[in-house]
């Protein structure tokens, strides 16, 4: 399965700009339009305050770094602009970058990539990112398919979340 890879993006360190639904709304809309653009497919997922997880299946050709690039470059132009909207200049200006090219930096200019090998891999990774949001530091829910932004509440209560899921049962 060399074209399944897990993703963890993460937004600027100690920023939990994907806290608001809005926010998570424009990341999984994003997700959504990405995978259609793609070819690609989400098998799994959690959207945490500052980061998320994801586990993407490119139906034909593998292209992640496009399929990154555009979802950084759209979602951190939407954030910023829902930031504005909410009026905190001061989470804004913590933003600020005095590079000339970029002015405002959501994301973290890397994110780990894991390839994905086995159906045994693809469910310790699965799980590893559902409860995620259950961490004693986050503490977010006491379920997974309680967090309403992950695809536990897919696989546990056969429920689509907001980022349409396509089993991996079906592809492994």
């Amino acid at each position: 399965m060399n074209n399944v890879s897990l993703l963890q993006p993460h937004a600027i360190t100690g920023y939990h700009l994907l806290e608001s639904d809005a926010c998570k709304q424009i990341v999984s809309d994003s997700i959504n339009f990405l995978n259609k653009k793609y070819e690609s497919v989400t098998l799994g997922y959690v959207i945490m305050p500052n980061h998320i997880h994801l586990i993407i299946f490119f139906t034909k050709t593998n292209l992640l770094s496009n399929w990154m690039r555009d979802l950084k470059k759209f979602t951190s132009v939407m954030i910023r602009q829902e930031i504005e909207k909410s009026g905190n200049l001061e989470q804004l200006e913590k933003l600020r970058v005095p590079e000339m090219k970029q002015v405002f930096k959501v994301w973290q200019d890397r994110f780990d990539d894991v390839y994905i090998s086995s159906k045994k891999v693809f469910e310790t990774k699965l799980e590893y990112i559902h409860n995620n949001p259950l961490q004693e530091h986050w503490n977010l829910a006491s379920r997974p398919e309680l967090w309403p932004d992950s695809s536990a509440m897919f696989y546990e209560l056969e429920k689509q979340p907001r980022v349409a899921i396509t089993d991996y049962r079906d592809l492994f």
